[in-house]
């Protein structure tokens, strides 16, 4: 279940103590892994999320269940996309309707981390995962 999933998360990303950048770090390290599994032949215009900061790509690989893979050439928006692919991928299409990227940045445990220009990034690609 979703949120199940996102609150798995959440505790995982509050596990690293208060004021480090160890939960960054994580969300990096998951980057990493990301890009090593993203094919460069999908990097096309047709998965380029647009109004993000960095260039990144949402390939739907199916729409129900969802399945996708993500990447961005910037490590962090990396990870903070395959935390998406944790969340959504193997779950019902409907289970996306009620999230928007705020939302979700909230729900994970985010809030007040990432960058108005990410977000917008972030809520692209959900808005891509909805068609």
């Amino acid at each position: 279940m979703v949120s199940d999933k996102i609150k798995k998360i959440n505790d995982t990303l509050h596990m690293f103590p208060t004021g480090t950048t160890m939960g960054l770090e994580y969300i990096v390290d998951l980057g990493k892994e990301s890009q090593k599994e993203y094919p460069e032949e999908d990097r096309v215009e047709e998965n380029f999320i647009h109004g993000c900061t960095s260039n990144a790509w949402i390939k739907l690989l199916n729409k129900d269940p969802i399945q996708i893979n993500t990447v961005s050439d910037s490590v962090i928006v990396s990870g903070l996309l395959y935390l998406l692919e944790k969340v959504f991928n193997g779950e019902p299409k409907s289970s996306i309707d009620p999230y928007e990227g705020q939302d979700l940045i909230d729900g994970l445990g985010l809030e007040g981390t990432i960058s108005s220009q990410r977000l917008r990034g972030f809520g692209e690609a959900i808005r891509m995962m909805k068609e």
